[in-house]
């Protein structure tokens, strides 16, 4: 697999420039990913982004071209594998999954598809990134530092899961629990890697208005509660980084709400949620 943009000798001569820290975002083509990445590159660092649509790489490339592009599925383990490989001699500091897949389960009952790639995009392969990138880091992190960190900080791997995930309820959509399966996870990475000077640092996100949320939403988002704009989310998620904060949830009203609610009796949030998650199956076991 080549990048998308550029070729390979090009390529990792731009990667391992000695005066530009680099970091890898998977799933910035789009809404908050690219966000970061453009809010990275901004503060002068090399930015390699992996999607896996065609057409919104070629946009990226044609828009920015300082941004290192590759495409792939990362839930597809072949090409997996093979961004990995490209991937070693990039020196990375920092890399920050932040792929994700919805589907309302409140209105669509999951068929087998539909699982499968609601646990390989929100679990599976985000578990496989962060294997990867944490071995990647301890080898990285034996190197001498680059020369630009504003904050000198230590290396990071960082997540953006969502704050449903910071609940324990019953009858909890599969989405919520690959979430809460993610903050779990990097909350045993930071423990581990914790002597190899690497943070780790997850971000819990309630609503974000991104073109993604208003697609699902009929083109208009505004009546999601404690809704933020994509600006504020990313001012956010900078500073939980800057700050190496293990577990960030934002915004804060929604967190003292998803606190209240999960102190609430577990037989009554389980009529609750159950009334709302009862629906007519619109799809069908393949």
């Amino acid at each position: 697999m080549q990048p998308a943009n550029i070729g390979e000798p090009l390529f990792y001569q731009s990667l391992n420039k000695p005066f530009k820290p680099c970091v890898i975002i998977i799933g910035g083509t789009s809404g908050i990913g690219l966000a970061l990445a453009h809010r990275h590159l901004a503060l002068g660092w090399q930015v390699v982004v992996v999607g896996r649509s065609s057409d919104k790489i070629q946009q990226l490339n044609n828009e920015q071209p300082h941004i290192l592009t590759f495409q792939c599925d990362i839930t597809d383990i072949n090409e997996q594998r093979q961004l990995f490989e490209q991937l070693e001699k990039s020196n990375f500091e920092r890399l920050i999954y932040c792929v994700g897949w919805y589907l309302n389960e409140r209105v669509f009952s999951l068929n087998q598809q539909d699982s499968a790639r609601m646990l390989a995009v929100n679990l599976q392969a985000f578990q496989a990134v962060f294997n990867w990138a944490s071995e990647q880091l301890k080898i990285n992190n034996r190197h001498n530092k680059t020369d630009l960190n504003a904050n000198d900080q230590n290396p990071a791997l960082i997540c953006l899961s969502s704050i449903a995930g910071t609940m324990s309820y019953p009858y909890a959509s599969l989405y919520t629990k690959c979430k809460r399966a993610m903050i779990a996870t990097a909350s045993a990475y930071r423990l581990g890697l914790k002597p190899f000077n690497i943070n780790v640092n997850c971000i819990a996100l309630g609503y974000v208005d991104t073109q993604t949320l208003r697609d699902l939403n009929h083109g208009d988002a505004s009546h999601k509660p404690f809704i933020m704009t994509q600006a504020t989310a990313v001012e956010h998620i900078m500073r939980a980084i800057a700050d190496n904060v293990e577990l960030a949830v934002y915004p804060k009203s929604m967190r003292y709400l998803t606190q209240a609610l999960d102190k609430a009796p577990k037989r009554v949030l389980y009529w609750i949620i159950r009334r709302k998650l009862d629906k007519t199956p619109h799809h069908t076991n393949q």
